[in-house]
C-alpha cells in the first residue's frame, strides 16, 4: 500500500452526487476526469475543465480504450448506483463494478472509493455499525456483491461508503410522501445524510490519504435520527406539499439506527449537518 500524493481523480457517474462532487474536487485543486451516460453533460463537464467520457456499463463497457484512459489517474470514485427496476438480475450491478475493477487492476491506479448504501443492513430495531449483520434481501445482496468485487481477492485499496438516504436541495423528504394517507412509519427514526457531507467525506479521504482512509467500510449517516413525521413536517415548507397523515400502529414497522462513529474516529470527520431537520433545500415553486 502506497500513499503517493493524489492529484488526479476520476469520477465514474456525473449524476446527482457525482456532478457536485466534481465541482468541489476542482475547487480543491484536483485535476478531474469523469464519465457520464448523458451526452448533454459532456459539454458541461468539458466547459468546467474536466476530461469527460461518455461511457455506459450494460454491464460491460463497449469502449475499453476510453475506459482505460479515464482510469489513468491517481484515484477513482465510483458513483453509479444499482438500478433495481431496470436490472432484475441480482449480479448485474456487481458485473458493472467488476468491469471497472478489472480495468483498474491492469493500470497503476489502486485507490478506489465506492458509494454504497446502508440498505445492506437488516432492520433489527437496534443501532447498526459496520460490523452488524447484513440483510438477505435481493437488493441488499446486489449491493453487497458489488462491494465484494472491490474488497475480496484484489490488491485494490478500496474504501466503501455506505450512505444513508441522500437528501438536500431538490431532494426534499416531503416531496416523496406528498398527500399520502395513513402511513404507519411516522415514528421510526430517519437515516439521512446531506449531500454536501458525502462530498466532504470523499474529499477528506482523498486529502488524508493514509492507512486510516483506505481499505475501510464507513457508514455515512447524519448522527441525529429524528422521527420521519417530524422531518416531513419540517420540509413541507419548501414546496406546495400536503403533509401526509399517519396511523399509530400497535407495533411500528421495523427500523434501524445507523451509527457513523467509525468515520469520525478514523479520519476525524465531522458532519456539517448532523441533524436532518437542519438540511438545506431548494424552495420549489409549481
Amino acid at each position: 500500500m502506497g500513499f503517493s500524493e493524489i492529484k488526479t481523480v476520476s469520477v465514474i457517474g456525473a449524476g446527482w452526487l457525482g456532478l457536485p462532487l466534481i465541482e468541489k474536487l476542482l475547487e480543491n485543486g484536483y485535476q478531474v476526469k469523469a464519465s457520464t451516460t448523458t451526452e448533454s453533460k459532456i459539454l458541461k463537464l468539458r466547459t468546467m475543465g474536466v476530461k469527460a467520457y461518455n461511457l455506459n456499463f450494460s454491464p460491460t463497457c463497449a469502449d475499453m480504450d476510453q475506459l482505460n484512459d479515464l482510469l489513468a489517474t491517481d484515484a477513482v470514485v465510483i458513483c453509479i448506483p444499482p438500478r433495481f427496476r431496470q436490472h432484475q438480475l441480482q449480479a448485474y450491478h456487481a458485473e458493472q463494478i467488476k468491469v471497472i475493477k478489472d480495468a483498474i487492476e491492469s493500470l497503476p491506479v489502486n485507490k478506489v472509493i465506492y458509494t454504497s448504501s446502508t440498505g445492506v443492513y437488516e432492520n433489527s430495531n437496534t443501532e447498526i455499525n459496520e460490523n452488524s449483520p447484513t440483510s438477505t434481501s435481493p437488493k441488499a445482496k446486489s449491493i453487497l456483491l458489488a462491494e465484494e468485487v472491490l474488497r475480496i481477492n484484489t490488491d485494490l485499496d478500496a474504501t466503501i461508503l455506505r450512505l444513508g438516504g441522500l437528501m438536500g436541495y431538490d431532494r426534499i423528504p416531503a416531496k416523496y410522501v406528498n398527500g399520502k394517507k395513513n402511513l404507519n412509519y411516522g415514528d421510526i427514526p430517519v437515516n439521512y445524510v446531506f449531500r454536501d457531507d458525502v462530498i466532504r467525506a470523499i474529499i477528506s479521504i482523498l486529502d488524508i490519504n493514509d492507512h486510516n482512509s483506505w481499505n475501510k467500510v464507513f457508514n455515512l449517516v447524519a448522527p441525529e435520527h429524528p422521527p420521519k413525521r417530524l422531518v416531513y413536517s419540517e420540509s413541507v415548507k419548501y414546496g406546495n406539499f400536503t403533509l401526509p397523515t399517519f396511523d399509530d400502529p400497535n407495533s411500528p414497522p421495523p427500523f434501524k439506527i445507523i451509527n457513523s462513529d467509525k468515520i469520525k474516529s478514523k479520519i476525524g470527520f465531522e458532519f456539517s449537518f448532523p441533524n436532518p431537520l437542519d438540511f438545506k433545500y431548494d424552495t420549489l415553486v409549481d
